[in-house]
C-alpha cells in the first residue's frame, strides 16, 4: 500500500512547504518543511509545554509517537535550578540536551511499523506571550518545531503551531516525495491528540 493511500485516512490541513521555513538551527530554513495547521487549545501555556516535555508520558496520548525511550537528560543542571527561588526541576520533562529516541507510527493502517528517530533538544524559550521548543535530528538533518502562542482572549486560551524542516539529502528527497502524505497525516493526529490530552488532562 502507496504512503498516499494510507495518508487519506487522515485528515489533510497540514502542508507540505518548499523550500523549507526557518528553524532555531537552521535560520536560513531547507529543502522542505512539514507544518501542521494551527489548533486552539483550552489551556496555559505551559501547561501545553508540560505535555510536550513530558517525554515519559507519550503514550498515554500520541498516536503518531505512541512510545518514547532512550531518554537520556544532560548531567549538569539547568540554569534556573541554581536558583535557590526557583521551584524544583521536575526529573520527568525534557530539557536543553535532553537527548530521546520517538517511535513513529507513520502508516495509520499498519500500527505494528514504527520508525525510530534519535532527537535532541535544543531549545526552550519563554517570553510572555509565546512558548517556543525545538529538537533537532542528527541522522537526517531535521529540526522540529512547537509554537505556543498566548490567544488573543487572554490567559487560558492558546494558539499552538508545528513543523519539521528537513535539510537536503538523499533521504530527505525520498521522504519528500514517498512519505509527505503521510508525514501531513500523522501532524494532523499529533495536534488533535495534544489538544484532546491537554484539555482532557490525560497526561
Amino acid at each position: 500500500m502507496s504512503a498516499k493511500a494510507v495518508d487519506q485516512t487522515r485528515p489533510s490541513t497540514a502542508q507540505i512547504i518548499s523550500p523549507g521555513q526557518s528553524t532555531p538551527s537552521y535560520p536560513d530554513g531547507g529543502y522542505f518543511t512539514v507544518k501542521s495547521a494551527p489548533v486552539t487549545i483550552n489551556a496555559t501555556k505551559d501547561q501545553i509545554l508540560t505535555v510536550l516535555l513530558r517525554l515519559n508520558a507519550y503514550h498515554t496520548w500520541n498516536s503518531f509517537t505512541p512510545r518514547v525511550t532512550d531518554i537520556i537528560h544532560p548531567s549538569e543542571t539547568t540554569p534556573e535550578s541554581n536558583d535557590p527561588s526557583a521551584p524544583p526541576r521536575d526529573p520527568n520533562l525534557g530539557v536543553v540536551g535532553t537527548s530521546f529516541t520517538f517511535h513513529v507510527r507513520l502508516f495509520a493502517s499498519l500500527p505494528f511499523i514504527k520508525i525510530p528517530t534519535t532527537e535532541t533538544i535544543t531549545t526552550i524559550s519563554k517570553t510572555d506571550s509565546v512558548y517556543m521548543v525545538s529538537w533537532h535530528t542528527p541522522d537526517n538533518g531535521a529540526e522540529r518545531v512547537h509554537v505556543i502562542t498566548e490567544g488573543a482572549d487572554g490567559y487560558g486560551t492558546c494558539k499552538y503551531e508545528t513543523w519539521d524542516t528537513f535539510q537536503k539529502s538523499f533521504g530527505s528527497v525520498v521522504t519528500r516525495w514517498l512519505f509527505a502524505p503521510a508525514l501531513k497525516g500523522g501532524f494532523n493526529e499529533w495536534s488533535a491528540d495534544l489538544k484532546k490530552a491537554v484539555e482532557g488532562h490525560n497526561w
